[in-house]
């Protein structure tokens, strides 16, 4: 889900310990629900499924205290959600050359967790496939080179989207709009610069998700 490991790395860069802590978080839980619905749902080619219901459904859902999944449980192996994920719906948008900001925000909250140090100096404890490799490309790069440095991962991000000038460019703005913050909204910005407003989403009665959609965002 391209709304889940956006949530969940800059979730966790924000301090949250849960994933229901970040979509308790007004701004959070809004910009979760824009990706799934402005962003992401566009990509999909699926039929008589009310996306916004269940977009609602699933938000409700991961808000629940009582799962306790953790952020960085969940963020592991991004390396490997990566591009289903996001890259994937990121390729659709640019050929349609519709607007992808937040996909591009979640890439880059990726490739601000895989840099391995929160914004306190702490360690990241990233566990992916790739670790060894990422830990090489970010001790050998500065802040301001890191996606590019990132970048070079063509196993991620395949041999196109390195060489598109689009997409590194909004990357890189991405990049530059995460910063640090304790347990606010703050760092969640608009590609505009206007910090994302809280909307309320439905939270009635849930029936259970259908596993065959649980995937889609």
């Amino acid at each position: 889900m391209a709304a889940t490991l956006f949530s969940l790395n800059l979730g966790y860069l924000s301090g949250f310990a849960h994933i229901s802590d970040c979509m308790q978080d007004r701004a959070f839980r809004h910009a979760a629900r824009t990706l799934m619905l402005d962003e992401q749902a566009p990509t999909l080619q699926i039929k008589d499924v009310d996306l916004t219901q269940y977009a609602d459904k699933l938000i409700a859902r991961f808000a629940n205290p009582a799962l306790k999944h953790k952020t960085w449980q969940i963020a592991m192996d991004g390396s490997q959600k990566l591009p289903q994920r996001m890259l994937a719906g990121i390729r659709i948008h640019q050929g349609r050359e519709t607007d992808w900001s937040l996909l591009a925000l979640g890439v880059a909250g990726w490739m601000r967790y895989v840099s391995g140090v929160d914004d306190a100096g702490n360690a990241i404890d990233v566990r992916d496939p790739l670790s060894d490799k990422i830990r090489e490309l970010v001790a050998g790069s500065s802040s301001e080179q890191r996606v590019t440095a990132l970048l070079s991962l063509r196993e991620v991000f395949g041999d196109d989207l390195p060489d598109n000038p689009h997409f590194v460019q909004a990357i890189e703005q991405a990049w530059q709009q995460i910063v640090p913050i304790r347990r606010t909204s703050g760092a969640i910005k608009h590609p505009q610069n206007l910090t994302i407003s809280a909307v309320k989403a439905d939270e009635a009665h849930l029936r259970p998700l259908s596993p065959s959609l649980f995937c889609l965002f």
